[in-house]
Parts: C-alpha cells; structure tokens; sequence
C-alpha cells in the first residue's frame, strides 16, 4: 500500500517538479574567490588606431569571495520557462537589429535572451541567484584562480572565444558553439553584452569597498559586461587587437529598458 502512494504522488507532482528543475536548473560554475586587478587596462585601441579612455571599470585590486556563476548565458528557451511558470507574458524580441532591419528576429530557443535589465533581474531571482557584480563578472572572465593572463576571456585571439565583427555573420548566436575560458565559461567575451546588478555611476566608484564591492548605490543606467557581436576585434593589419573593445575591463552603459540584439545575461549566486 506504501508504493501505491508513492507512486500516485510521483505520477501526481512529477510532471509539476520535472518542470521546476528544468525550469531552474542552471549549469553552475563554482569560482574560488581571491584578489585581482580589477581594470588593469585603462584605455582600448580601435581597430584604426585610435586610443579611447573611460570606458573601463575602475582601477583597483579587489578582493572577490567564493561564488557561482552560470556557464552560459541564460537563454530564450529558459526565460520561456520562467514566464511560464510565474504567469509573465514574454516579451515580443527587438523590432529592429543594430544595423537598422527591422522585423527580423524569431526567438530561438538556444539563443541568448534579448532581456532589458529588470527582467534579467527577476529571472535571477526566481532561479535562486542574482546578477553578478561587475567585480565578479570581470574577474570570472579573467579566469578566476586559473587565470593564464590572456587578454580576453579565454584567448589573445577574440575569434576563438567570442563572436565579434570578424566571425559574427552581423548577429548573436546561440550560447556555447566557441571554446570556453579557464574556468569552463562560454561567450564572456563577445557575443551579447551582458547586464550585470552594478549602477554606473563613475564619479562613485572611489566610494565602493575593495572587499566584494556591489558597485555605486544609485545611478541612472546599469553597467554590462563582454560587448556584443557588433564590435571588431582585429585591427587594420588584419591582427587582433592587443587592446581591444572586448578586453574584460571594459564596461558599457545602458538604461534599464534598453532591449536590442546586443544585451543578454547570466547570473550568479553566493556560495
């Protein structure tokens, strides 16, 4: 009589839970914190040349505590699981792309979802974790403990990790299909631009402490992370750039609704 009910419960709630843990379920990546230099580079170099300050986080040595971080950036497929389980209606994808073509894109589920902030907030929440700092998230790319001080996260070369102007076709892809970094973590470099829980808010930064720091208290725009496809990665000689847009270091902007082809996210949890 005891397996009967067993087994009416599983047949009851088992579709209901099979359903959570997928919904859920996030590869994990544990990082063992330590200390970094965060924002070791202070300038990028176009692919003309040119040399462009303030667009990096600042420059400081950090100390990060042990955390988790997804593997992958979350994607369409998962977000649609999200809506559905917490009754949210899903968003309809960017009207236009980048380059100005409107009408273009379809969810895909293996793709990174397109996601303005406080929706990638939310998402974070309901999975049991939270946003990466802009600390956590520079120093994860950078390889963590196993860091091999490459340039980008996981390659000098940004082609080889990421997908930029070169080897994009002029669109994102879906999460994975490129070598991970050190720590086993896919299109940190390139690919979308991911948000992350920090304001930006410059004229603060002196402010935040160099132990776990969460970033200004207020500001008017969030901070992402990786760049996006959109950007070049090689230089006019055909070389990559040795100081480039999709270095770690660097940190873009952008109001909370911002939606477009260019921004995704992962998340993260304390340990």
């Amino acid at each position: 009589m005891k397996y009967k009910i067993l087994i009416i419960a599983c047949l009851l709630l088992g579709p209901s839970r099979g359903q959570d843990n997928r919904a859920a379920h996030t590869d994990w990546v544990f990082v063992e914190g330590g200390t970094f230099e965060q924002g070791k580079n202070q300038f990028i170099v176009t692919p003309g040349g040119d040399s462009i300050f303030g667009m990096t986080s600042p420059h400081r040595m950090v100390e990060i505590s042990d955390f988790y971080i997804s593997r992958y950036e979350i994607t369409v497929g998962q977000f649609k699981v999200f809506c559905e389980r917490t009754g949210r209606k899903m968003p309809a994808p960017p009207a236009e792309s980048a380059h100005g073509k409107k009408g273009i894109y379809k969810w895909e589920d293996d793709k990174p979802m397109l996601s303005t902030w406080d929706e990638a907030s939310a998402y974070a929440k309901w999975a049991g974790g939270r946003l990466p700092t802009e600390a956590e998230w520079e120093y994860a790319a950078k390889g963590g403990q196993k860091s091999r001080g490459y340039k980008y996260s996981g390659s000098d070369d940004p082609t080889e990790i990421g997908w930029v102007g070169e080897n994009s076709d002029s669109i994102f892809h879906s999460v994975g299909q490129l070598r991970p970094n050190e720590l086993e973590l896919f299109d940190m470099t390139g690919n979308v631009t991911e948000w992350v829980s920090d304001w930006y808010h410059p004229e603060k930064d002196s402010l935040v402490s160099h132990i776990d720091p969460q970033g200004p208290p207020d500001g008017e725009q969030k901070i992402s992370k990786g760049i996006s496809w959109f950007y070049d990665g090689y230089g006019e000689d055909g070389k990559p750039l040795e100081y480039g847009i999709h270095m770690p270091e660097v940190r873009y902007q952008s109001p909370i609704s911002t939606r477009n082809d260019g921004f995704g996210f992962r998340i993260a949890k304390d340990r």
